[in-house]
C-alpha cells in the first residue's frame, strides 16, 4: 500500500509519528487510525526509542473522524469504527511504555483532541484551537473525550465544550489543563522536540514505569468508558438525525465543488 497516512521517522532516540493528510486537514479515515498504531507498535520495540513526538502535517494536528469516508447512502457503523481503528490506538498510547509528546500544530477537532490528550504532555502552537463537533452533528464525544476532557478541564468546562461546541483557544486550553505550554507557532516542534530529547535522555524503565503509575492513578477506568463511548457512538450513527446530517454534509460539499 504506497498511499499512506502516517510517517514514522527515528533519530536520536525520538520516534516522530506524523499524520500526513494535509489537504484534508488531517481528518482520519479507518486506515489513520490503524497506521497511527502500529507506527506506536514499531516505536515502542524499538530500544532505541524513549519518547514519541505526535503531530500533524500542514495547518492542523487534526480534523477529526472524515465523513467523507462513509458512502451517500450508507448508515455508519460507528461502533465497529471506534472498537477496530480507534479504541486500539487510545489503549495503546495510554499503556505503551513511552511518553508521547502531542505537538498540536493547528486545528485539533473531534476524535482528534481524544488523541492528542491521550498524549503524556501536551504543547500547543499560539494559533492552535480545540473543538468538539460531536453534538452539533446529532453524534457523542469519542476517542476517550469524554474521559480525558472532564478530568482535566473539570465537568462545567467539558460540558459547555461537548454540547455546546464552541472553540477552545490554545490559551483557554492551557488555562483549563489540557495543555501543558503554549508557544509560538514556529517554536512548536523545536519546542516539542526539546521535550522528547529531554525524556529520551531518561532513565526508559523509570519513565515507563512513572507513566504507568500516572495512567492507574489518572485513568484506571478507561476501558469501559471506551466501551461505552463505542456503543453509544454506534446508536448515534444509526440515527435519522445524523443520517440528516451526513446528507446535509454531502450536500455542502458538491456545492463548493
Amino acid at each position: 500500500m504506497t498511499d499512506r497516512d502516517v510517517r514514522l521517522d527515528i533519530a536520536n532516540g525520538i520516534a516522530r509519528i506524523t499524520v500526513t493528510r494535509a489537504s484534508r486537514m488531517n481528518a482520519m479515515r479507518d486506515q489513520t487510525g490503524d497506521e497511527l498504531l502500529a507506527a506506536l507498535i514499531a516505536a515502542e520495540t524499538d530500544a532505541s526509542v524513549g519518547a514519541v513526538l505526535l503531530t500533524g502535517e500542514g495547518r492542523a494536528f487534526g480534523a477529526g473522524y472524515d465523513l467523507s469516508t462513509i458512502a451517500p447512502d450508507a448508515v455508519p457503523d460507528l461502533a465497529q469504527v471506534l472498537e477496530l481503528h480507534f479504541n486500539p490506538l487510545i489503549r495503546k498510547m495510554r499503556t505503551s511504555r513511552l511518553p508521547i509528546v502531542a505537538a498540536v500544530n493547528g486545528a485539533c477537532a473531534g476524535a482528534s483532541v481524544g488523541i492528542a490528550l491521550a498524549a503524556d504532555i501536551v504543547i500547543a502552537a499560539r494559533n492552535a484551537f480545540f473543538y468538539e463537533p460531536f453534538v452539533g452533528i446529532a453524534l457523542v464525544p469519542d476517542a476517550g473525550n469524554t474521559l480525558f476532557l472532564p478530568r482535566m478541564a473539570g465537568r462545567i468546562r467539558a460540558s459547555a465544550a461537548m454540547l455546546l461546541g464552541d472553540r477552545i483557544t490554545a490559551e483557554e486550553a492551557e488555562r483549563w489543563g489540557l495543555v501543558w505550554r503554549v508557544v509560538e507557532p514556529d517554536g512548536l516542534l523545536p519546542e516539542a522536540e526539546r521535550v522528547c530529547a529531554a525524556l529520551a535522555a531518561r532513565s526508559h524503565d523509570a519513565v515507563s514505569m512513572t507513566k504507568r503509575l500516572i495512567a492507574q492513578a489518572s485513568d484506571p477506568d478507561l476501558d469501559p468508558m471506551l466501551d461505552l463511548e463505542r456503543d453509544l457512538q454506534g446508536k448515534a450513527g444509526r440515527s435519522p438525525e445524523m443520517r440528516a446530517e451526513i446528507d446535509r454534509f454531502f450536500a455542502d460539499r458538491a456545492a463548493k465543488s
